[in-house]
């Protein structure tokens, strides 16, 4: 009779990671600690080196501007120029003045007689007043108009219509005399030129 063994030996088998390769592992992660950490190190001398600079362009500044201020001289006004700016300024207006009235002159030569009674009649108030007579000297420079009217309030309305026209929008009126007549109606009187001035009547 022959006997059998059915028992045989097996070595344990061993699970997880090898040793060597978590060394490995390990040198590896403290190596990249070592490298951020320098990055660090390095990124931190770099801020320290720009805010240095920056203060020292700061004092820098703070010096040039304590020096200049310290050679800054306030500026004194000439009194001479008071008396000639004023010159200057009247001479300014007189010319504005001058240029004004020869621009009007120039318009009403251009365009005569004809706009100044084109708009006297298409601003004329449809009912309520009428005008007598109208009266144009030194080329439409100066005007004169004479009527009659029902109601005194229609006459402000009517020069307000008249100011809204280009032949009277730079036209300027001196004078206004408004009489009650025995018939109760009013007669107005309106004039570019003060009264007693030459040729009014």
């Amino acid at each position: 009779m022959q006997n059998v063994n059915l028992y045989q030996f097996q070595r344990e088998r061993r699970t997880g990671p090898h040793p060597r390769l978590l060394l490995v592992g390990f040198a590896a992660l403290v190596l990249i600690l070592l490298l951020h950490a320098l990055w660090h190190v390095w990124r931190g001398n770099q801020a320290g080196a720009a805010a240095a600079a920056a203060e020292l362009r700061a004092v820098q500044a703070d010096g040039e501007l304590a020096e200049a201020q310290g050679s800054f001289v306030e500026p004194v006004l000439d009194p001479a120029l008071v008396p000639q700016l004023a010159e200057r300024e009247r001479f300014n207006l007189q010319l504005q003045q001058l240029v004004d009235y020869l621009d009007g002159e120039a318009r009403s030569r251009q365009g005569g007689f004809l706009p100044i009674l084109s708009a006297l009649g298409d601003r004329h108030p449809p009912q309520g007043l009428w005008l007598t007579r109208i009266r144009l000297r030194e080329g439409t420079s100066e005007l004169r108009l004479d009527g009659l009217t029902e109601d005194q309030e229609l006459i402000p309305a009517y020069l307000e219509s008249l100011g809204r026209s280009d032949a009277f929008r730079q036209r300027q009126f001196a004078r206004l005399d408004v009489q009650r007549e025995d018939n109760g109606l009013l007669r107005f009187e309106l004039s570019s030129s003060p009264k007693g001035a030459p040729g009014d009547e």
